[in-house]
């Protein structure tokens, strides 16, 4: 009695595992139902927006590498902008050099002219004119310190400058091989893809293609959206409730009456 009692409990589980199996693979398959040339349609959209993007990335390659070529040559200019200062720093050093020599010379020149002179005016003359000269020098020294001090913070910034453009110039150029290695891998890809694209296209009735094909090249991005909430995702706007049972009906072609994109519906959608 046992035994039988167990077979019987044991048929049972069995056919409530295969019910349970069958009512999950029904519920699955409705659930992700919706019109097949619509689906087909879907995937080719999908197709040529990833496409698109790749074509938007391509496009978008020169203007980065033009980034970052202006960025080296603007780091090239402030270094030759410094450069060019630290250049006319040292020539303007150079000449006060010049003129505190110059300067230097005559007054040994007044000198030995004062040791000479046996007359009292001279004398008091060649000394003050030893003294103006004295005073040239002295203002002359000054401005030859402070060109040096100058000098040296130029020198300083112009060093610093130099660093930093070995740094930008390294690291712009490795951002360039990526950007022209991105490029080719692009290119390629595009090319793949474009030759696949009719794999797609074939796929969906010739009628509806067609349709797509004209509306996409008025409408960027998506020319197909879903009616999730009640709502075209293409507009956002609220459609209304006749219009969504079409859409959810799926006996024919429904398209939004406010920006133009065709609708489609699937189970898992919430249209209230």
């Amino acid at each position: 009695m046992f035994c039988f009692t167990k077979s019987i409990l044991y048929l049972f589980d069995k056919q409530c595992f295969y019910k349970s199996v069958c009512f999950w693979c029904f519920f699955l398959a409705g659930y992700f139902h919706m019109r097949e040339d619509l689906a087909k349609l879907l995937d080719l959209q999908n197709w040529d927006l990833e496409t698109a993007r790749l074509e938007q990335e391509l496009s978008s390659f020169p203007s980065q590498r033009e980034v970052m070529v202006e960025e080296v040559l603007s780091s090239r200019k402030r270094a030759d902008s410094l450069k060019e200062k630290l250049a006319q720093s040292g020539s303007m050093r150079r000449d006060i050099e010049l003129q505190i020599n110059q300067q230097e010379q005559n007054l040994s020149k007044f000198s030995a002219q004062q040791m000479q002179t046996r007359k009292n005016d001279e004398y008091k003359a060649f000394e003050s004119q030893m003294e103006a000269t004295r005073g040239i020098i002295s203002d002359l020294e000054t401005r030859l310190l402070e060109m040096m001090e100058k000098e040296d913070l130029i020198r300083q910034q112009y060093e610093e400058v130099l660093k930093e453009k070995k740094r930008v110039e390294k690291r712009c150029k490795e951002q360039i091989i990526a950007i022209d290695a991105r490029k080719q891998e692009n290119l390629k890809l595009l090319e793949k893809r474009r030759e696949h694209r009719k794999r797609f296209a074939d796929q969906v009735p010739a009628a509806l293609r067609i349709k797509y094909e004209r509306m996409i090249k008025n409408k960027k991005g998506h020319v197909l959206v879903g009616i999730d909430g009640g709502a075209c995702r293409g507009c956002h706007i609220k459609l209304p409730q006749q219009l969504v049972l079409s859409c959810k009906s799926e006996e024919q072609e429904v398209i939004c009456i406010n920006c133009g994109r065709l609708l489609y519906y699937s189970s898992e959608m919430k249209i209230d």
